[in-house]
C-alpha cells in the first residue's frame, strides 16, 4: 500500500480526507479506530496497590519521584507510574510537554499562564493548581500555545 500526503491550506484543520479504493475499506477503518481511541497509561494506586488504566485526558501533570513518577489527575487523585521522565518522550503527540526537570503538564488543562521572575512562566490550570515553567522550557511552552 502506498500513501500520498497532500496538504491543502484551504482545508480545515480539524478535517481529513482519504480516499481509497473500497477493498482497502476494512484496513482504513482499524486505523481510524486507533486514532480515534484514546490512550491511556497503567497506574498504580497507593491506597491498594492495585494497577489501573487512566485515560490521558484525566491527567493534569506527571511529576518526577525517583524511578518512578507520580501522576495527578484532574481531580487531585495521586497515582504512581513505574517510568521515569524521559521515558514518557512519547506523550508529548498527546499535548504533555515537559515544563521544568521534574514536571510534565497536560497542556490542555492549561487555564492561564503569566510571566514570572528569570524568565520563567507561572502557569495556573483548570483546576487551579499553580506550576512554574523554567527559562529553558518557557519559549517551547509559548510555542504551544500560538
Amino acid at each position: 500500500m502506498k500513501f500520498r500526503l497532500i496538504w491543502n491550506q484551504e482545508k480545515d484543520v480539524t478535517e481529513v480526507d482519504v480516499i481509497s479504493h473500497p477493498h482497502n475499506q476494512e484496513r482504513l477503518q482499524k486505523i481510524v479506530s486507533m486514532l480515534e481511541t484514546s490512550t491511556s497509561l497503567t497506574v498504580k494506586d497507593p491506597k491498594n496497590d492495585r494497577q489501573s488504566l487512566l485515560p490521558l485526558e484525566q491527567i493534569e501533570a506527571i511529576s518526577a519521584l525517583g524511578h518512578m513518577s507520580k501522576v495527578i489527575t484532574t481531580q487531585g487523585t495521586t497515582y504512581f507510574l513505574s517510568k521515569r521522565l524521559k521515558d514518557l518522550k512519547s506523550l508529548e503527540r498527546e499535548h504533555f510537554y515537559r515544563i521544568n526537570n521534574a514536571v510534565i503538564l497536560n497542556l490542555a488543562q492549561v487555564d492561564s499562564f503569566v510571566a514570572g521572575t528569570y524568565a520563567r512562566l507561572e502557569v495556573e490550570t483548570i483546576s487551579k493548581n499553580s506550576y512554574t515553567v523554567s527559562r529553558h522550557y518557557a519559549k517551547y511552552i509559548k510555542e504551544r500555545f500560538k
